[in-house]
């Protein structure tokens, strides 16, 4: 079955990423994106295109896979927010950003915590949620 929707896919427990998930489905306002965690039953069944993926991911709707900086760019664009951050990853090279990535993706528990389980959602978000 074709999805008609790009996938965002988040690392469930950590909480930058819970925020993240939450700033996106209030910023897209042209509901492109559905949304689901590493620890979901979708995930799972994803598992062979999402090797090595952890963080974030997004399944596109042509199946096309973005990770790391490319995810993040994809979905600054796509809710046209943070225009100026957006410019300056463009400039960058991927491989740099990759690597900053990286190091946040590495400390973010240690940063920002994580949750013992995924939270619970709130009944706004499960329209929007692949279980």
């Amino acid at each position: 079955m074709k999805q008609k929707k790009d996938v965002i896919i988040f690392d469930g427990i950590c909480k930058m990423c819970n925020a993240f998930f939450r700033w996106v489905h209030k910023n897209d306002k042209k509901d492109v994106f559905m949304f689901t965690n590493f620890q979901s039953h979708y995930t799972s069944t994803k598992m062979d295109i999402l090797k090595d993926s952890n963080s974030i991911a997004v399944i596109l709707a042509d199946g096309t896979v973005l990770r790391k900086i490319n995810a993040i760019k994809h979905v600054l664009k796509e809710t046209k927010k943070f225009i100026i951050i957006t410019l300056i990853l463009k400039i960058i090279p991927n491989f740099i950003s990759n690597f900053f990535y990286n190091i946040v993706a590495s400390i973010r528990y240690f940063l920002f915590g994580k949750y013992d389980s995924c939270p619970i959602l709130d009944e706004k978000y499960k329209s929007k949620f692949l279980n």
